[in-house]
């Protein structure tokens, strides 16, 4: 059995050296042939030189993909991978010591089995605001990965919605060749599209494959202040919105700008809905305000992409 690490990076060069680390801490059988694949999706920090201080500690390569989107870097990935199976982790996560180790026995426990999971800890940079760690259950379960479905292995499950997330998950090979990520999917230079590893999953189950929770492939997801910031929970839930009218095809009649004139009308009440409870309600009701218009917005954004 071979395993390929796959990474796609685009300018966190310090925040990628931060996983490397714990990749180079691991405890790894000696018997276990394994690589990383990180892939540099055209960046323009100095991503490379810190790829190449691992040499000597890391069975690690670096590939080019030169156009930009998260889509584009996992296929690049998944063409330069030589493994059996392929596990995926971000540039901005902390890997357990036995996480590597954990997916090797899972895919020994289940050889049918086509894709597998572990726990995603959201880790803050403190100090945390205060409508932050308030709210970190919303907040964690969504705009920063949360998954942790328990300390006991599980089949994956589509109407249990028990599926992983993209910074900890694993593929079998032959599946993952077999699907691609969808370049309509994933952050792009100009959108924040989400889920293009939740499409390739539950294609994937769809199709009759089979998954299991790994609970001991724990990872920890660094989040720093940029992302303790309401600019990056609306820029989330927009992305999430545009997502979903892709997805379900928003092109209803009639349209003012590329969206529905309702939509624009539903996304000016929410934003003056958002901005009053900003004023005088608590973070718990005034997220849900900013989560409502910014999923609105995100649609309407999707609509006016598609004009002409």
């Amino acid at each position: 059995m071979f395993i390929t690490l796959a990474i796609c990076t685009l300018n966190r060069a310090e925040s990628l050296r931060r996983t490397l680390d714990s990749l180079a801490a691991m405890r790894v059988r000696e018997d276990l042939d394994w690589e990383i694949v990180v892939v540099n999706n055209n960046c323009t920090d100095h991503t490379d030189e810190v790829i190449k201080s691992f040499a000597d500690r890391l069975p690690i390569r670096r590939e080019l993909e030169p156009q930009r989107g998260l889509s584009h870097a996992r296929n690049r990935a998944v063409e330069a991978a030589n493994g059996d199976y392929i596990v995926w982790t971000d540039d901005d996560v902390v890997v357990d010591p036995g996480w590597l180790a954990a997916y090797a026995e899972a895919f020994r426990r289940w050889p049918e089995a086509a894709v597998f999971g572990g726990p995603i800890i959201p880790i803050y940079a403190a100090p945390v605001p205060k409508w932050v760690s308030e709210n970190e259950r919303f907040l964690g379960d969504s705009c920063f990965a949360r998954r942790d479905f328990g300390d006991e292995p599980l089949p994956l499950s589509l109407p249990d919605w028990r599926e992983p997330s993209g910074a900890n998950f694993a593929l079998r090979g032959v599946e993952q060749r077999a699907y691609r990520y969808d370049p309509e999917l994933g952050v792009g230079p100009v959108r924040r599209r989400l889920g293009e590893e939740l499409d390739v999953i539950r294609r994937i189950l769809r199709s009759g494959g089979t998954g299991y929770w790994v609970p001991p492939a724990r990872v920890e997801h660094c989040i720093g202040h940029d992302r303790q910031t309401t600019k990056y929970i609306a820029r989330y839930f927009a992305g999430l919105g545009e997502t979903r009218a892709m997805l379900e095809g928003h092109r209803e009649a009639p349209l003012l700008f590329g969206a529905p004139r309702w939509l624009w009308r539903q996304c000016a009440e929410q934003w003056l809905s958002y901005r009053i409870h900003r004023l005088i309600s608590p973070a718990p009701v005034w997220l849900r305000h900013l989560q409502a218009y910014a999923l609105t917005w995100g649609a309407i954004s999707y609509g006016r992409s598609q004009r002409g």
